[in-house]
């Protein structure tokens, strides 16, 4: 095994350099992020996009809550290592 940890032989969440492998690596850790915390921590503002992409080849089911008149999406990820 390398160094670096590999998901799935495509994801570097050791050492991540793209979007996509640091909300990964975000996920692996917390289980869920929303559109808010991806701006805050990675300065990400098309979560959703990286979303779809990750989607590809992890399990990530979205979650719409209702704040008053406000609507957010929170992520989930399902992954059994």
């Amino acid at each position: 095994m390398t160094k670096d940890r590999m998901i799935k032989g495509l994801y570097n969440v050791t050492n991540p350099k793209t979007q996509q492998e640091q909300v990964l690596k975000y996920l692996l850790k917390n289980k869920t992020i929303t559109s808010w915390k991806a701006i805050e921590t990675f300065r990400i503002t098309r979560l959703s996009a990286v979303i779809f992409n990750l989607r590809c080849n992890f399990d990530i089911e979205s979650k719409d809550t209702r704040v008053g008149k406000k609507i957010f999406t929170t992520y989930i990820l399902h992954y059994d290592k």
